[in-house]
């Protein structure tokens, strides 16, 4: 069995060996950002553990508020188990489910007295499972539902004590257990909008209290919009591209037939195919994505006979390819964002790509007329410094197929301006009809205003969200004397 220590030692040798030769040919793209550094040490996770485990697995159903915990007991409950199971199948990582959207935390949270202290097991799971996966030399990820059902962390509900109930709970996952590799959001852009629950203020307690942690949010949106690597959804049909170059991973099911935590009737379904299994790692660690694969606990807190057997298979059957390139250079993109306070467009609903939600699976768009130019001027609200880059997130299907070329912008202009009235012109370009997310960047500069013009698109440019800030470090907000 070849350990997560070898993958990432091989794959080391690969990269210092990569960047020796580069460093003959174009000595200034020899080093890599730390951004860059983490996500290639992310692509080298290849396979991993969805610990789809809450209340959820005791009867609760999707999104119930208040379910009783009383029946949570698992009195056999074992993450050294867990861990074993998977060495088993050559996994490298664990996310365990820390918290879904009924609110139920997996650890004694001062926040709350919905927690497992508060029930007759009272025990941490979240330290029990951080402890068992660093013992294997597995990687340690968690997952956290921003939507919180039970405690009124809902779309039109959000205030500030709210948001401050999100920060101390993240803070005490985050600084309780350890070195944590990433972090999982749901229940954020598809169900409350990164403008209601604050992206920029949550991402950046994440930063500050957990530097080396990345982030993404099942977001549907398969592309860097605020994620730092990207999140594909294989029930819903998601797949990368096979040119994908992100740093990606895609979740699917041990077991089909109901849903993504443990019933009674998980024992006599039958798991996923092992040889297809293998061949569909082998597959996505062709397109620098792991595979994620959700095995859900039961009530005593040991996963089932029939999902033990189908992951050793799995080991059994697929090695990971210790040849492959390591990730490639990624394209700059929006690390540190500015939210705009609003939007107005010459054509179509302006304010609708830049709204950070999505309702369900279904996307807003901003649609412009089919006659060029077009533009969007977004207001940040204030003037900011070390402004950076635009990045663009255009309409795209979810299935593999994901582009589409009606609507994609293929020419373009980026301006800036402090006044609203005298713009400068700071990029422009060309981009392919892809539906890949694509960045304009320019020199850091102060801005309050930022114009995106279309000079060209396929059709009506159709744009799922535009998103501005930078990619070295925070912009700053300055006064008009510019301090």
């Amino acid at each position: 069995m070849i350990s997560r220590l070898q993958i990432l030692l091989a794959a080391a040798t690969i990269t210092i060996n990569a960047q020796m030769a580069l460093a003959v040919e174009k000595p200034t793209s020899t080093v890599l950002s730390k951004q860059e550094t983490l996500q290639r040490a992310f692509s080298e996770n290849r396979f991993g553990m969805f610990i789809c485990y809450n209340i959820m697995s005791y009867g609760a159903s999707w999104g119930q508020a208040n379910f009783p915990i009383d029946s949570f007991n698992p009195k056999n409950l074992d993450c050294n188990q867990w861990a074993d199971a998977a060495v088993s199948a050559g996994m490298t990582y664990g996310l365990l489910t820390t918290k879904h959207h009924e609110g139920f935390c997996l650890w004694d949270s001062k926040t709350t007295k919905y927690d497992v202290a508060s029930t007759p097991y009272k025990k941490d799971i979240v330290k029990q499972f951080a402890d068992a996966f660093r013992k294997k030399n597995l990687g340690v990820g968690l997952y956290y539902s921003i939507w919180d059902s039970t405690h009124g962390v809902e779309k039109g509900k959000m205030d500030a004590k709210k948001l401050d109930f999100i920060k101390e709970q993240l803070t005490e996952l985050l600084t309780n257990y350890g070195k944590i590799d990433f972090l999982f959001f749901d229940g954020w852009y598809w169900r409350m909008g990164y403008r209601q629950a604050d992206f920029s203020e949550i991402r950046a307690l994440i930063r500050k209290l957990q530097p080396d942690c990345l982030v993404a949010d099942n977001n549907h949106i398969q592309g860097y919009y605020r994620n730092d690597y990207v999140m594909f959804e294989g029930p819903f049909g998601a797949y990368p591209p096979k040119d994908n170059t992100m740093a990606a991973e895609i979740c699917d099911l041990i077991v089909r037939g109901n849903g993504w935590f443990w019933a009674p009737k998980s024992t006599k379904l039958k798991c996923i195919d092992p040889k297809r299994t293998a061949a569909k790692i082998k597959d996505l660690e062709s397109r620098y994505c792991s595979f994620m694969l959700a095995t859900l606990p039961n009530r005593d807190g040991l996963i089932d006979v029939n999902q033990l057997n189908c992951l050793k298979e799995i080991g059994s059957l697929w090695k990971p390819n210790l040849k492959r390139k390591p990730l490639p250079p990624q394209e700059k993109r929006v690390i540190f964002p500015v939210q705009p306070v609003s939007a107005k467009a010459t054509s179509g609903n302006g304010s609708l790509a830049i709204d950070g939600i999505m309702h369900g699976v279904n996307y807003t768009d901003w649609v412009t007329d089919d006659k060029y130019p077009q533009s969007i001027t977004m207001d940040l609200g204030a003037s900011y410094s070390g402004l950076e880059l635009l990045f663009c997130v255009p309409t795209h299907k979810m299935g593999p197929e994901r582009s589409i070329k009606e609507g994609n912008v293929t020419k373009y202009q980026v301006y800036l301006s402090e006044d609203g009235k005298k713009f400068t012109k700071v990029a422009s370009g060309n981009w392919p009809a892809n539906a890949k997310p694509s960045a304009a960047v320019f020199p850091a500069a102060t801005a309050r205003y930022v114009k995106f013009e279309i000079l060209a698109a396929k059709g009506k440019a159709s744009i799922l969200e535009l998103d501005v800030g930078a990619y070295s470090a925070q912009p700053k907000r300055v006064d008009k004397a510019g301090k």
